[in-house]
């Protein structure tokens, strides 16, 4: 218990700056996160100073960094994504349940941790853990094509339009779904669902076939799908910063054993907890 307390000050200046370091690369990725959960920046920047906050007090080790992660991101979508649809896409009715499932699954990690079981990670060979860490870099590849060439579904008219039948069906599905809540829904008498029907607008069929069109073209398969409509609708300005970026990255004179650790390939480290010697 006394360990427990105490602080290496030998250690100080590399950890400032390990933290500092990790700080300048979580931040953004947070704020990345927070504004494609459809959330708000704000969401995935409290969620990175609280996991990194619980992570700090629950830690395993002295020297980890913990933070928003694409493996972790790419795992939940699929759940997030179920969640959403089972509550017809209302996203604030889905978040309680959401919210709950990770808090479980948070609590379940502290368990795992006192009990020490985390330590037979050890016993799963590379080869899997190499695979996941792949696929999820491909994943992130794949699905970053889109956004790198400045294409949008939901702003694409053409593509759009597409869905305005299907948006009208559900629309009117929710009326029914509603009315059936509330018991007011007469076999014999269709007058207040005709009155409801009625008063949808072509905006809110625009709307819904809009976030139709974005559900279609998201993921692997969507992006795949619409690459033909991507790579006809390139918007130059939004593609010169990603290859901005690129420049920046490869050409300076850094060398790529200056990204490297005990000598496992780059994509190793994609989106995993920075740990520092």
């Amino acid at each position: 218990m006394k360990r427990f307390f105490t602080f290496d000050f030998r250690y100080f200046r590399g950890d400032l700056f390990g933290g500092l370091t990790a700080g300048v690369v979580v931040l953004p990725l947070a704020l990345a996160f927070g504004v494609s959960s459809g959330l708000g920046p704000s969401a995935g920047l409290y969620g990175a100073i609280f996991v990194s906050f619980f992570a700090a007090l629950f830690g395993g080790t002295p020297t980890q960094i913990s933070g928003p992660t694409a493996p972790m991101t790419a795992v939940s979508m699929v759940f997030i994504a179920e969640m959403i649809a089972n509550f017809d896409g209302n996203v604030e009715k889905a978040l309680p349940t959401i919210l709950s499932v990770f808090l479980l699954a948070g609590l379940i990690q502290i368990a795992i941790g006192f009990m020490g079981i985390g330590k037979y990670i050890r016993y799963i060979p590379y080869p899997v853990v190499s695979g996941f860490m792949t696929a999820i870099g491909v994943i992130i590849l794949v699905t970053q094509i889109a956004p790198t060439l400045g294409y949008y579904a939901k702003e694409d008219t053409a593509y759009v339009t597409q869905f305005k039948p299907q948006a009208e069906e559900i629309l009117l599905e929710k009326i029914l779904h509603d009315e059936v809540d509330e018991g007011i829904l007469v076999l014999e008498d269709f007058e207040t669902t005709i009155a409801r029907a009625g008063k949808i607008t072509e905006a809110d069929i625009q709307t819904e076939a809009m976030a139709l069109a974005e559900k279609k073209a998201s993921g692997v398969i969507g992006t795949i799908k619409v690459l033909p409509r991507i790579f006809a609708n390139i918007n130059s300005l939004e593609l010169i910063l990603p290859l901005l970026t690129i420049v920046i990255i490869y050409g300076f004179n850094a060398s790529p054993q200056q990204y490297q650790v005990h000598s496992l390939p780059f994509w190793w480290y994609l989106g995993e907890p920075i740990f520092l010697d």
